[in-house]
């Protein structure tokens, strides 16, 4: 009677290798794939913060929401929620003017941005310890739209009634196809280098003012989208413009590089025809 044949070590080592081979071809298809679905995901978040923001607008006189406080007033700025932390304080409760038209669950956040904050939130710039990481927004309001500000010393934030750019309702905006109306942000600081030492971020996501300057003197828009983990500063970030389009946008360029600020983060906070009209934060 014949015997059975099992396999030989060298026939496991083969089919071993070809499975080891397969999967080194698929997995960076899949990645790409599932980034891609949350990518999605996160750009309908936006979408429904514009239709939100545009719903107040109407409801308002055309006028913009303070973007400090457009979800959680000022009152809510306290010694045990300081606004360093305020994109992870879970115990923060929303109650600002554009909260009751954004009340739908797992809108806030991009999926994506949860993954990163998992593993780098503890290494945020300005993190304080004892407060849980537990992502609550990864989406800023334009700083340029509308005035006013918290006073209280964790606020730290003065009225910007008046000053030069501000846009404070919505006839005020040239183009908006063009202005950017929420944004993602990093949770890190980008630094590059140009002969000197350059910053194109001067803060990370705090709050939901997202605030642009030259010179890298301000925030920027997020870079971690299509972009590998060992480089996640070549990447691109989700912006809702106030037409209520979404769109990938970088933060920089490399023309920003040889300038030594982050223009491009700047252009979208304003408008070019408003920088073109002599703006020079």
């Amino acid at each position: 009677m014949r015997k059975n044949k099992g396999f030989t070590l060298v026939e496991l080592l083969v089919v071993i290798a070809i499975i080891a081979l397969l999967m080194a071809v698929l997995m960076p298809a899949l990645n790409r794939a599932r980034e891609q679905a949350r990518s999605v995901v996160c750009r309908n978040n936006l979408k429904n913060y514009a239709l939100a923001g545009m719903m107040y607008l109407q409801a308002n006189d055309d006028k913009f929401p303070f973007p400090l406080t457009c979800i959680y007033s000022c009152k809510t700025f306290t010694t045990e929620h300081p606004f360093e932390c305020r994109w992870h304080d879970a115990g923060v409760v929303p109650d600002g003017p554009l909260w009751p038209y954004l009340q739908a669950k797992n809108l806030h956040c991009c999926p994506s941005f949860a993954g990163i904050a998992k593993t780098r939130g503890a290494n945020h710039p300005l993190h304080i310890p004892g407060i849980p990481i537990n992502p609550t927004f990864s989406y800023s309001m334009n700083g340029r739209l509308s005035a006013g500000g918290c006073n209280n010393a964790n606020g730290g934030y003065s009225d910007l009634t008046g000053a030069l750019g501000q846009m404070i309702v919505l006839g005020q905006v040239k183009h908006t196809s063009r202005v950017l109306f929420f944004t993602e942000e990093n949770i890190w600081i980008i630094n590059r280098t140009y002969g000197d030492a350059i910053s194109l971020s001067k803060y990370a996501l705090n709050d939901m003012f997202f605030g642009t300057q030259k010179y890298g003197n301000g925030d920027c828009i997020a870079t971690f989208h299509k972009a590998n983990d060992s480089k996640q500063n070549t990447g691109v970030g989700n912006v809702v413009f106030i037409d209520g389009h979404v769109s990938e946008e970088k933060a920089y360029d490399q023309q920003d590089i040889a300038n030594g600020y982050s223009d491009k983060s700047m252009e979208l906070t304003f408008g070019v025809d408003q920088l073109i009209r002599g703006i020079n934060y």
